[in-house]
Order: C-alpha cells, then sequence, then structure tokens
C-alpha cells in the first residue's frame, strides 16, 4: 500500500473516502469516475469462464505509456485487476463491528500524487486487455 489504508475510517461513507474512484462490495461493483472506462465489462462471467476453463490466472501486457508491461492476476479477482492502474490504490475494506452476515470489498482510491484524469486515462489503457483476453477466453469456453 502507498499510505491509501492510513487515511482511511470504516466509518465514512466510501463515496466520501479521500480520493474515492470507485468500490467493490460483496460482488456490488461501483465505478467512479476515476474508473468508468470499466464499466460494462462482465468480470463475473470472465472469472466463470477462466476458472470452468482451468486457467482463472491470466498473463496479459499492458503498456501505461513506459513500454509493455506484464501483468498477472486471478481472472475473478477485480481488485487485482484494478490495482495494475499505476494512479490506482485498493483498500480492503471488512469492518470489524459488523455482524455474522457482513460483508467484504475493497474500496479503489486514487494514489498520492495522481489525478482521475490519470486514472481515466490507464483505465482505458487497462481495459483493453481483459478486452482481448475475453474474446479468447470466451472462444475456448464455447469449445467446451
Amino acid at each position: 500500500m502507498t499510505g491509501a489504508e492510513d487515511s482511511y475510517d470504516d466509518e465514512t461513507p466510501v463515496e466520501e473516502t479521500p480520493g474515492y474512484v470507485g468500490h467493490i462490495f460483496d460482488d456490488f461493483i461501483d465505478f467512479g469516475e476515476g474508473l468508468k472506462p470499466l464499466e460494462g465489462f462482465d468480470f463475473s462471467l470472465y472469472g466463470i469462464m477462466a476458472d470452468e476453463l482451468g486457467f482463472p490466472d491470466r498473463q496479459l501486457e499492458v503498456d501505461f505509456g513506459n513500454g509493455p508491461t506484464a501483468i498477472s492476476f486471478e481472472a475473478f479477482s477485480l481488485n487485482e485487476i484494478v490495482e495494475f492502474i499505476p494512479a490506482v490504490d485498493a483498500i480492503y475494506d471488512c469492518p470489524p463491528n459488523q455482524g455474522p452476515a457482513g460483508g467484504s470489498g475493497y474500496i479503489f482510491v486514487l494514489r498520492e500524487g495522481f489525478t482521475v484524469e490519470e486514472s481515466v486515462a490507464a483505465a482505458k489503457v487497462l481495459r483493453s486487455a481483459p478486452d482481448s483476453d475475453f474474446r479468447v477466453v470466451e472462444a475456448a469456453y464455447e469449445k467446451i
């Protein structure tokens, strides 16, 4: 982490967390302004298909402007995917005072020194990689 957890307060509504750009909580996804390019991607289906194919660990290449970078993640792990965006940090959110029916998730915030515009630009770049991989996974899945 880059210090984002230090400023996180589980009593504050997630949307009011400093630097907030989105969150996932118990499979409910909300992408704020900084992650809008990721909206519409079916992360759930992507993870299910990759898992059923026996290849949930995905290796893709992304270029955020500093040359191609290899990224590896589990297809069903949205927080891992989003955290590859250089401008974004994922904070694990599991409030300690919740009851037995409580849940957990991640809050996505801007890393120090980054802007929403930089996050949006990087999210657009990142989106192209799973979009391409989704088509590969889907084609393989349709054959089983």
